[in-house]
């Protein structure tokens, strides 16, 4: 297959996965309601689940525990990975033309874009606009801070706040490199990976850095922006496409 051809099927490809997209907007929208409703009309779920990973005597102790420690640097290192190797696709030059099976230029775009608006500046803002206190900083865990719900506007924290959770978000974006796999794989991907990025995401509450509310709303709310973001970078792929081709050429 030379590289139109494959050009072709990879648009052809991005377009039923854009159609698909556009009917995922709504039950995101309705889940992350749900989620969000859940958690605010049973407030006490976030400190049952917290309560569980601490001890009077030695606090959320697992923080300490090195693997754990390891595992989640691991999540917040992945991130600049993608980025790195994403930008460096997209940038012409010679080696690109070795690749049997070059990515397309508005999928690489697409986990930019994703990764920079979602796990960068939209977390970022809710945070600060929240100020919800973690865990390990609730009078009820040893702090001096007030439990408030998910999306209770709040001045119990004033940066790196806990509401939403970063890593969960991060953790999230490893299942939107899905657009980059063949769709006869794409279960068995989001499966595997799915797995791997929950236990990431779950990582957090046993450190006391945050609640399950936190990374539950987080996935939710990345599901959502992943969805409208995939669906504008497949609806817009042929030209997208065209002008990094374009540019390619040119090297």
């Amino acid at each position: 297959m030379n590289v139109t051809d494959l050009n072709h099927a990879q648009k052809a490809i991005s377009k039923t996965v854009g159609d698909e997209a556009r009917h995922l907007i709504a039950p995101a929208l309705i889940l992350l309601g749900l989620v969000s409703l859940i958690f605010a009309a049973v407030p006490e779920l976030d400190l049952m689940v917290s309560r569980f990973f601490w001890e009077p005597t030695a606090g959320f102790e697992f923080k300490e525990d090195s693997f754990l420690i390891a595992f989640r640097d691991t999540n917040r290192f992945l991130p600049w990975v993608v980025i790195g190797t994403a930008v460096a696709l997209l940038i012409p030059n010679p080696f690109l033309r070795h690749l049997k099976y070059p990515p397309a230029p508005h999928k690489l775009l697409f986990a930019i874009t994703f990764l920079a608006a979602g796990p960068g500046l939209g977390v970022h803002l809710i945070k600060m606009l929240v100020g919800r206190a973690r865990p390990r900083a609730l009078e009820e865990f040893g702090g001096s801070a007030f439990f408030t719900p998910p999306w209770q506007l709040t001045d119990q924290c004033v940066r790196n706040c806990s509401f939403i959770s970063g890593e969960a978000a991060s953790a999230f974006a490893l299942l939107t490199l899905v657009v980059f796999i063949r769709p006869k794989y794409s279960t068995l991907y989001l499966g595997a990976v799915g797995i791997v990025a929950a236990a990431f995401s779950f990582n957090r509450v046993v450190f006391g850095a945050h609640f399950l509310s936190d990374v539950m709303i987080a996935w939710n709310l990345m599901l959502v922006l992943a969805v409208l973001l995939w669906q504008w970078f497949s609806r817009s792929a042929p030209q997208i496409d065209a002008l990094f081709t374009r540019h390619s050429r040119r090297t």
